[in-house]
């Protein structure tokens, strides 16, 4: 869907370019993670995508065709934008936020309203609550769930997301991550994110680049093999040294081996199952407990897992971790 090729952006009077030489594939409805240093040129890799920046050399091709050859009014209606300071109208409804690109596309007025009211859903907000209130009357996590509401209104092929969720408190954000790929499970978009956190790139990203000052790409790969097998002491630096517990964000908690749920699960932690196996071990930890009740989206019991399974699932990656240390010495 999205291909860089030998995409180059150098500015005048810059002793070194931006960005240089970057070429990758996104794949159809999958979101690419671009991480790294601040610096390093990822934002201005996406933004060269719907051209808010204009490349030097090289292509951008969206469908096969080159970004360049279309009209930039129509390439950035057909690409969801959501960054991190949202951008939402003070002055406009929620509805009226969310329906900006459809009504500039010409959509009539009961398809806007059914789409509006679709999409409010969608991100957990009740239609009929706050359609009609204003964002001042939101809180942070509720604006940003508008937001990505906005970017999804047309129903655009590829979404652009710039630090998403970096204005929202840590509980909010963690909660809007797990909702985003909820939501992504269905809508299935292809997706430029772009964050400075290595651990939101593993739980985001079906791939993730990692990128070094100048815009250089380091290393392109899924987050299993990112933790693996890193290609560089700059990625290894750049990932950590505790990769090992990162890989406990790659399970979630329903992969695991669970347990039959005993009679007394209700006094235990609970845990969806869409969460992940860190998690699980988090939540262990604060209530002082070794098991913790697995549950669904309704809330129906799954099961319970164990501190030890999560500590083998560690150990397993550890392991891996330090023959792939052994064989890159």
């Amino acid at each position: 869907m999205i291909e860089f090729r030998n995409v180059t952006k150098h500015y005048q009077g810059a002793a070194r370019p931006a960005v240089d030489n970057f070429s990758l594939e996104v794949y159809d409805g999958e979101i690419a993670v671009f991480v790294g240093p601040s610096g390093c040129g990822k934002t201005t890799c996406m933004k060269m995508t719907n051209r808010l920046i204009e490349p030097t050399g090289g292509e951008i091709l969206l469908d096969g065709k080159n970004n360049r050859s279309l009209d930039q009014t129509e390439l950035r209606r057909g690409i969801g934008y959501a960054i991190q300071q949202i951008g939402l109208f003070p002055h406009r409804s929620i509805a009226s936020n969310i329906a900006t690109v459809p009504r500039l596309l010409g959509w009539e007025k009961q398809r806007i309203a059914n789409r509006v009211d679709e999409l409010l859903a969608l991100v957990g907000l009740d239609p009929d609550t706050y359609r009609n209130r204003y964002p001042s009357e939101l809180s942070g996590g509720q604006q940003q769930r508008v937001g990505v509401a906005r970017a999804l209104a047309a129903d655009p092929p590829v979404m652009l997301m710039d630090e998403p969720f970096g204005a929202v408190d840590p509980i909010a954000r963690h909660r809007l991550q797990q909702q985003f790929l909820e939501i992504q499970a269905r809508v299935r978009k292809t997706i430029i994110f772009v964050t400075h956190d290595i651990d939101e790139a593993i739980l985001m990203g079906d791939r993730i680049a990692v990128l070094q000052e100048g815009g250089i790409l380091a290393q392109y790969d899924r987050p299993e093999k990112l933790l693996t097998e890193p290609s560089s002491e700059f990625v290894a630096d750049f990932v950590g040294a505790d990769r090992a517990i990162k890989r406990l964000s790659l399970t979630h908690c329903g992969e695991l081996e669970l347990e039959p749920a005993q009679g007394d699960g209700d006094s235990l932690p609970r845990v969806a199952e869409h969460e992940t196996a860190r998690d699980a071990l988090s939540i262990m930890l604060a209530a002082g407990t070794e098991h913790a009740l697995v549950v669904t989206a309704e809330g129906q019991r799954r099961g319970t897992v164990s501190e030890g399974t999560i500590r083998a699932l560690f150990r397993t990656g550890a392991a891996e971790e330090q023959r792939a240390r052994g064989s890159t010495a």
